[in-house]
């Protein structure tokens, strides 16, 4: 543990925001409402998928290595971001129709769409759009910092 740099500590906290942010993806589609079973396509795999890599990139780092090691965290390090800002971007896809309908119907459809389950549902959908937004940045900003100190 001593031999992590700030760079695999804050990667740390770009896999925690992302797996999170599943669980509250996976609540938003197996809770009531209007969101009840309708999943994203590959979006399990895609966050999933960078967590991997991201793991493996610390874990990888913990190695001693010389440029093959530096190479391969560095591939994983720019794949995962750019993973969960693909399902990020699918998941918006999948709910802004949703999230229109929702929030800005006219009255009169409004008093039938705007259940407690149903916006119950669309601030699930909100939060797990925020969370995984967040571990997309924050998995960019630790691509920038090295994950192994250098006197370790």
């Amino acid at each position: 543990m001593k031999k992590l740099s700030v760079g695999a500590w804050i990667t740390c906290i770009a896999v925690v925001l992302a797996i999170v942010a599943f669980f509250v993806y996976s609540g938003n589609i197996s809770g009531e409402g209007y969101y009840k079973d309708a999943a994203v396509n590959n979006l399990t795999l895609m966050v999933w998928g960078a967590v991997a890599a991201l793991v493996v990139a610390v874990l990888i780092s913990l190695a001693k290595g010389g440029k093959v090691v530096e190479i391969i965290t560095g591939v994983l390090r720019i794949g995962a971001p750019a993973l969960l800002a693909w399902a990020l971007m699918n998941l918006i896809a999948g709910r802004v129709d949703g999230l229109g309908y929702i929030y800005f119907s006219n009255a009169d459809v409004a008093k039938e769409v705007q259940t407690a389950a149903n916006m119950a549902s669309a601030q699930s959908a909100i939060w797990s759009m925020g969370l995984l937004g967040a571990a997309v940045l924050i998995a960019v900003v630790a691509a920038f910092f090295s994950l192994r100190k250098k006197n370790a």
